[in-house]
């Protein structure tokens, strides 16, 4: 019978060490996905004052984009949200631009926020020069 016993704690204790393994490799691969979850890291912003048109070009790295990807370009203009668009995958891995229409006058600031679904924002502000101007912003 203390066979039996000692040849069942050891069992447990394969158990307990096979679960602890488990939740280490478990903590492990979740601070790889959040290690991974990137906010956007460059904004270039091009304004075309002819056509009133604002392209926005996004550096953010995602090997999924469906599951971690840029959801959300606000446009503020003097301050106030301007316009907010809303997405639900990215169109590219690494680098990819939008086109929006925007109409700006000369002293008008433009505020463009770029944001992460699983992590983190990034804005590029800019005041328009003058109407003529097409601007970049790098």
């Amino acid at each position: 019978m203390a066979h039996r016993r000692s040849l069942g704690g050891t069992t447990m204790n394969h158990i307990k060490y096979i679960a602890l393994f488990m939740i280490l490799l478990l903590s492990l691969s979740m601070v790889g996905l959040q290690a991974s979850a990137t906010a956007p890291r460059y904004l270039k912003l091009q304004y075309q004052a002819s056509t009133h048109t604002l392209k926005v070009t996004i550096m953010h790295f995602s090997p999924a984009t469906k599951i971690h990807y840029v959801y959300r370009v606000e446009i503020d203009k003097n301050g106030a949200v301007y316009q907010a668009h809303l997405y639900t995958s990215q169109p590219r891995i690494l680098l990819f631009s939008y086109t929006y229409n925007v109409t700006a006058n000369p002293g008008d600031t433009l505020t463009v926020s770029a944001y992460c679904i699983l992590w983190g924002y990034l804005s590029k502000t800019k005041t328009i020069a003058t109407i003529a101007d097409s601007l970049t912003i790098p």
